[in-house]
C-alpha cells in the first residue's frame, strides 16, 4: 500500500507560516520606508541647491546702483534650526552658510559658498562655485536679469544627486516693492527643474548713528520637479514625476546697514506642502543671524 506523504514535510505548520509572514511583512515595511525616505532626502538636498546664491537681491541691487562699480561681498549666516525647503527630516541641528561674491562693474560675478550642518557627517555637506552675468536695464534700472552656472561639491554619500545647475532670474523694482521670478535646471544625475517667485517690501524704520534700521519682509514660493514612489500593491511600487509647490516661506528680517556692514536678525516661517502620502508636515519657524561686509573695488 502506498502511504500518503507526511503533511509536515509538504507544508509548514500554521505557527511557522505566521512567523515567516510577519518577518516578510517587517522586511517589506522597512524597504517601503527606506525607498520613500531616500526619495525625500535626495529631493531635499536638490532643493537646497535651488535656494543658494540669489544674486539679484535688494542688497546687491542697491549696492550695484550706488557704487557704479565692482565690489566684493562676504557674508556668513547662522540658522538655529536647519530646514530643507521647510523640512528638517527629524534632525535637530543648526546650520552655518559662509559665502563670498565678486561683482564687476560690467555685471560679471563669481561666487563661492558652503553649508555646514552640525549633525551631518561630514558636517560640511556642500561647497559650491559659480559664475554668472547680471544686467540692470533701463534708465531707472527697475528691471534686472541674471544668468549663472553653479557646480556643487557634495559629500561622499551624494550618489544620484545633481551637481550642475543652470539658472536665470528676472527682477522688477517698484519702490518700496521688488518682484522676482527665477528658474533653473539641475543636472548631472537625475535632471530636474524648479521655479521660484518672491515679493519683497523694504522700509526704513530709524537712523541709528551711521546705521539705518531696515525692515524687509519677503514672501517666497518654491516649485520643483519631484519623483514620488507610491505603493500600489504588496510587492509593487510606482514612480511618478510631479511639478508642485514644495514650500512657502515668509521671512521677517530686521537689518542694520551702513553701506559697508550689514547685520540681519530674522525670523522665518515655513509652510511646506505635503507631497508624500506618509508626510505629516506642519508649519515651522526659526531664527537666523547674518553678517555681511561690502568692499568697494
Amino acid at each position: 500500500m502506498i502511504k500518503a506523504p507526511n503533511s509536515r514535510v509538504l507544508f509548514l505548520s500554521l505557527p511557522m507560516r505566521l512567523f515567516y509572514f510577519i518577518i516578510l511583512l517587517v522586511c517589506w515595511s522597512s524597504l517601503s520606508h527606506a525607498q520613500n525616505q531616500e526619495s525625500k532626502e535626495l529631493s531635499g538636498i536638490d532643493e537646497l541647491l535651488d535656494e543658494l546664491f540669489v544674486v539679484d537681491t535688494l542688497a546687491v541691487l542697491q549696492a550695484y546702483d550706488d557704487l557704479k562699480g565692482g565690489f566684493l561681498y562676504a557674508s556668513i549666516s547662522f540658522d538655529e534650526q536647519a530646514y530643507f525647503s521647510g523640512r528638517d527630516f527629524d534632525v535637530d541641528q543648526f546650520g552655518l552658510a559662509p559665502s563670498l561674491t565678486y561683482l564687476s562693474s560690467g555685471g560679471t560675478y563669481l561666487f563661492a559658498g558652503g553649508s555646514f550642518y552640525s549633525e551631518l557627517d561630514p558636517v560640511w555637506d556642500l561647497f559650491a562655485l559659480g559664475a554668472g552675468q547680471f544686467w540692470s536695464i533701463g534708465t531707472e534700472k527697475q528691471w534686472s536679469i541674471s544668468a549663472s552656472y553653479t557646480y556643487s561639491f557634495l559629500g561622499e554619500d551624494s550618489g544620484g544627486l545633481n551637481t550642475h545647475r543652470l539658472s536665470s532670474s528676472v527682477s522688477y523694482k517698484l519702490n518700496p516693492l521688488q518682484f522676482n521670478v527665477a528658474g533653473g535646471y539641475l543636472f548631472g544625475a537625475d535632471p530636474s527643474y524648479y521655479l521660484t517667485s518672491s515679493v519683497t517690501y523694504e522700509t526704513t524704520l530709524a537712523q541709528i548713528g551711521d546705521f539705518e534700521l531696515i525692515f524687509e519682509p519677503n514672501l517666497y514660493l518654491l516649485f520643483s520637479q519631484q519623483n514620488i514612489i507610491e505603493q500600489v500593491s504588496f510587492f509593487r511600487f510606482t514612480e511618478s514625476t510631479v511639478f508642485d509647490r514644495i514650500n512657502s516661506q515668509l521671512e521677517l528680517p530686521f537689518i542694520l546697514d551702513n553701506n559697508t556692514l550689514d547685520i540681519t536678525l530674522s525670523y522665518t516661517c515655513n509652510f511646506p506642502n505635503n507631497l508624500f502620502e506618509d508626510e505629516d508636515l506642519s508649519s515651522s519657524g526659526y531664527v537666523s543671524i547674518s553678517l555681511g561686509w561690502l568692499i568697494p573695488l
